[in-house]
C-alpha cells in the first residue's frame, strides 16, 4: 500500500497537498500499469509519450497513475473504442485520435540546506535557494489536441473533489472531444474540397484563355498580312502604271516587278488555304510564343 497526497487545493494550484490517502494497486491490468511506468522511470520523475496517454508525474504518484489508467482503458473497452495506432498517446473514436496526458504539476517549498551547501555558503559565498520545487501530487488529466475546438480539456484535483471523482466526465470528454474533431476534419475537406474545384475552374479558366489569346494572335498576324499584301500590291500596281516601255531601264524594272509580285503572292495568307480555327493542342503547345500581356 502507498500513500498519495490529495490536493487542497483549486485546479492549477501549485501548493503542495495537505491530506494523505492511501492508495493500493490491486487490480492486474494496473499493477501492469504500474510496472511498465515504473520502467520509465528516471530521478523520481516519470515520464512516457506513446500508448494511451502520455504521462509526467512525479514517482510518488505511481500507484494512483496506475489506477487512474486502468480505470480509463476499462472505460474505453466499454465504449467499442481503442487506443490510437500512431506514436502520439491517445484513443481512437470514430476515426477521430483524441490525444491525452496525466500530468502532475509542481509547488513551491522551503528549502532545506544541506551540509555541502551550508559550507560553500561559509567559505564562498555562494546563496542558498530559499524554495524548491518538487512535485505537488496535484494530477490533472488533459486533452491535449482540442484547442480551440469549444470543449473541456482538462479535469483536475481541486478543494471539492478528486480527479478519480470525474473520471466519467473526463470519458464523455473524451467523445466531445472527438466530435469536434470530426466536425472540424469535415469542414477541412470540405473546405479543401471547394478550393480543388475553385482550382480546376482557375485552371479551365487560365487554358481558355491561353487558346483564345493564341488564336486571337494568329488571327491579327494574318489581317496584318493580309492588309501589306494589299498595299504592297498597290505599290507594285502603281509602278507597272508608270513603266515606259523601251525606256533606259525598262528590263530592269520588269525584274523587280516579276519579284515584287511573287513576294506579295508569298506573303497574302489567301492567296492560299483559308485559314482553319487553329486546334486547341496547337494554341497551348504555341502560348509561349504569346504571353499574355
Amino acid at each position: 500500500m502507498n500513500e498519495q497526497s490529495v490536493a487542497s487545493s483549486d485546479a492549477g494550484s501549485d501548493q503542495p497537498l495537505l491530506i494523505s490517502v492511501p492508495v493500493e494497486v490491486t487490480d492486474p491490468v494496473a499493477v501492469a500499469i504500474q510496472k511498465d511506468l515504473k520502467r520509465s522511470s528516471l530521478a523520481g520523475e516519470v515520464r512516457q509519450r506513446s500508448g494511451l496517454i502520455r504521462v509526467d508525474i512525479g514517482l510518488e504518484s505511481l500507484p494512483r497513475a496506475a489506477n487512474l489508467i486502468a480505470s480509463i482503458k476499462a472505460a474505453i473497452v466499454g465504449r467499442s473504442w481503442s487506443v490510437a495506432v500512431d506514436a502520439r498517446a491517445g484513443v481512437a473514436v470514430d476515426g477521430e485520435n483524441v490525444e491525452l496526458a496525466l500530468s502532475e504539476g509542481y509547488a513551491s517549498i522551503p528549502h532545506r540546506p544541506t551540509g555541502a551547501e551550508i559550507r560553500d555558503n561559509r567559505s564562498y559565498g555562494r546563496p542558498i535557494p530559499e524554495h524548491e520545487q518538487v512535485r505537488s501530487g496535484h494530477l490533472q488529466l488533459s486533452i491535449t489536441n482540442a484547442t480551440y475546438l469549444g470543449v473541456r480539456q482538462k479535469w483536475a484535483d481541486g478543494k471539492r473533489q478528486r480527479l478519480e471523482d470525474v473520471l466519467s466526465s473526463f470519458v464523455d470528454g473524451i467523445e466531445r472531444a472527438a466530435a469536434a474533431l470530426k466536425q472540424l476534419r469535415v469542414e477541412r475537406e470540405q473546405r479543401a474540397r471547394e478550393w480543388a474545384e475553385e482550382e480546376k475552374r482557375r485552371q479551365e479558366r487560365e487554358r481558355l484563355a491561353a487558346i483564345d489569346r493564341v488564336r486571337g494572335a494568329t488571327f491579327r498576324e494574318q489581317a496584318t498580312a493580309h492588309k501589306q499584301a494589299r498595299e504592297l500590291h498597290a505599290y507594285v500596281e502603281a509602278v507597272k502604271s508608270r513603266l515606259v516601255r523601251g525606256s533606259e531601264h525598262d528590263v530592269q524594272v520588269l525584274e523587280w516587278i516579276t519579284w515584287a509580285e511573287n513576294y506579295v503572292a508569298r506573303k497574302d495568307p489567301l492567296n492560299g488555304e483559308l485559314p482553319v480555327l487553329l486546334s486547341e493542342e496547337d494554341a497551348l503547345r504555341m502560348r509561349w510564343q504569346y504571353p499574355d500581356r
